[in-house]
């Protein structure tokens, strides 16, 4: 079949509504890593009215789900999320700080991340129906890839065990491929020592808090050592009470280790692991060293990226006079000289992309052939996790991105279902860049 017969403006009109309706509750709903319980039942019920088979594989992740539609082989993934990020409630189309009363809010577009799947899904429902393809679609329900990289334990549960290739896309201000992103590990270090008073006893004290002071000292002089493309950061999350007359028990730092490859952030770990212990050392404090999560790099498929590269040219969304105006209220932050782009739509058609960011996307990459990539829904240099984002997150700009995202995918999932000489080579292609 040919993609340019697909009258995506009908399937667009067909679904618009109830993707956008979809889209903007979540955006609502705004849940956090493992969650997301009333996101997760919004997105089941709406595949499960659509025809999909939806089931929950695993008991160990409740808001993780599958839905099928098809049958036979070849088997392709839809990943798709819509997990929120604590701290980031901000007021739907305000351009100046307007925090909400919640404890999240989408700011990093997850939101629309799941639902440009979605519509995706009911796309290549209706055309595999109309021409009677066969294969199976599987849209996945993927929790938690902030903070927690959920789907490293659904490929510990087996999600992905029959899935011949999978896609995904992140809402971005740029469009482009997305095949390079950093090894990740996410490591809890907690110290603990002895509370006493700070100034009647201050040398019976040990200070949890002067470890975690030490330990960030020591990974500041790690900087200097490390390779460039890596980045280490932290957040305290217990700085050991509030009080200053009481010397603190214990304090919790949470670390982000990151390198462009999955050996590289473990040797990079491993250098800041020592270094809480030797923070440890110093204070006669003891640590526990906690790995929350581990987000592998992404292994880029020459055959899928080339695939998603093509798509990416070929649907390129356009705008208003409203919507550019909109946009350039919001980066950066109303003072967009008229030269520049409020809004640009047009792809970055480079076949790798440094993005600097981390995604459980790469799991999935390391063990069957995937492409990702990113799509224009915010205005010029808006950043992710950032209360921007989440003010764009229910505009026109932002479902357009949306809908531009289902098409490319959707194109990319007929190819394959109707080519298997391309699809075997990107299995090839996945196979050699295991062996290197």
């Amino acid at each position: 079949m040919n993609i340019s017969d697909i009258d995506f403006t009908a399937l667009i009109n067909k679904y618009q509504s109830l993707i956008i309706s979809t889209a903007d509750s979540i955006w609502e709903y705004a849940e956090t890593a493992f969650q997301e319980y009333r996101s997760c039942a919004l997105l089941k019920s709406v595949l499960e009215e659509q025809g999909f088979t939806v089931s929950v594989p695993s008991s160990k992740l409740p808001t993780a789900f599958t839905a099928r539609w098809g049958n036979g082989k070849p088997v392709i993934g839809l990943l798709g999320e819509y997990d929120a990020l604590p701290g980031l409630a901000q007021k739907a189309d305000v351009s100046s700080p307007a925090p909400l009363d919640a404890p999240a809010g989408h700011g990093c577009g997850h939101n629309l991340l799941g639902c440009g799947a979605l519509a995706a899904a009911l796309f290549l429902k209706d055309i595999m129906k109309r021409e009677q393809l066969s294969g199976t679609i599987l849209y996945f329900g993927c929790p938690a890839e902030e903070n927690a990289a959920g789907k490293a334990y659904m490929i510990e549960e087996g999600f992905f065990d029959q899935v011949d290739a999978a896609f995904s896309w992140h809402p971005h201000y740029k469009s482009g491929i997305f095949n390079q992103a950093l090894a990740n590990h996410r490591v809890y270090y907690t110290f603990h020592g002895t509370s006493a008073h700070a100034s009647q006893a201050p040398h019976l004290g040990r200070s949890a808090l002067d470890a975690c002071e030490l330990m960030n000292v020591g990974v500041n002089y790690l900087r200097e050592h490390m390779i460039d493309e890596a980045r280490v950061h932290y957040a305290y999350t217990d700085a050991g009470g509030t009080a200053p007359n009481i010397i603190p028990a214990k304090a919790q730092l949470f670390y982000a280790v990151r390198a462009p490859r999955g050996e590289d952030a473990r040797l990079l770990r491993e250098r800041v692991d020592n270094i809480a212990r030797g923070a440890a050392l110093m204070t006669e404090t003891s640590v526990d060293i906690k790995t929350a999560c581990v987000y592998d790099s992404l292994l880029p498929n020459p055959v899928l990226d080339q695939l998603v590269l093509k798509y990416l040219q070929l649907f390129v969304p356009s705008y208003t006079p409203a919507e550019e105006a909109y946009a350039k209220k919001f980066v950066p932050y109303g003072n967009l000289p008229d030269a520049d782009l409020a809004i640009d739509p047009v792809p970055d058609l480079s076949p790798s992309r440094k993005t600097g960011i981390s995604t459980d996307v790469g799991n999935v990459s390391q063990i069957l052939p995937c492409s990702a990539f990113m799509i224009c829904c915010y205005a010029s240099g808006s950043p992710l996790h950032h209360w921007t984002v989440t003010a764009q997150g229910k505009s026109s700009i932002a479902h357009k991105g949306m809908f531009t995202a289902g098409k490319i995918l959707s194109s990319c999932v007929l190819e394959l279902l109707t080519d298997p000489e391309l699809l075997a080579q990107a299995k090839k292609a996945f196979a050699q860049s295991k062996e290197k």
